[in-house]
């Protein structure tokens, strides 16, 4: 729920940024001219900008909750579900990959390889492993190939 709150304050505080910008292209363009003009056309483009990215993140955070959501660990896998770790905990884990994670990652890659192209949740398993590892670019580029292999199909088991 926490995190819930946070978006809408987020998305609350982006309408608020783009309700600012729009004040300033209206001030521009009313006072006109070629400078007033080109300034309220950057303004309204930046504007532009700021919608589409806030849309498209929130797009992402619904698939991929629905997709947490929808998630089912295969009895084989060595995911465990955990209680919430204590802050020392949460800090040694910072510092250095658990072997654990580790050995989830590279059997998460290795179900992509050998099998699962195609199927959803190994690629989500994989952005769990990438995120464990505290590697977030790849975390995400993995559940962004999940949403998109979720929407291409049925799951293949």
């Amino acid at each position: 729920m926490r995190q819930k709150l946070m978006v809408a304050a987020l998305v609350l505080i982006t309408a608020a940024y783009c309700w600012g910008l729009g004040w300033i292209a209206w001030g521009f363009s009313r006072a006109g001219g070629t400078i007033g003009w080109g300034l309220a056309l950057g303004v309204g483009i930046l504007l532009a900008l700021t919608v589409w990215v806030t849309w498209r993140e929130v797009l992402f955070g619904l698939a991929a909750g629905r997709l947490a959501h929808e998630y089912r660990p295969e009895p084989g896998d060595q995911e465990q579900i955990e209680a919430e770790p204590s802050a020392a905990e949460e800090q040694q884990r910072a510092k250095e990959p658990v072997a654990a994670d580790q050995a989830e990652f590279e059997a998460a890659r290795t179900a992509i390889e050998q099998e699962g192209r195609q199927d959803w949740q190994a690629w989500f398993r994989l952005a769990l492993a990438y995120d464990a590892l505290r590697d977030r670019r790849s975390a995400r580029a993995a559940t962004r190939r999940a949403i998109e292999v979720r929407r291409q199909g049925p799951d293949p088991r």
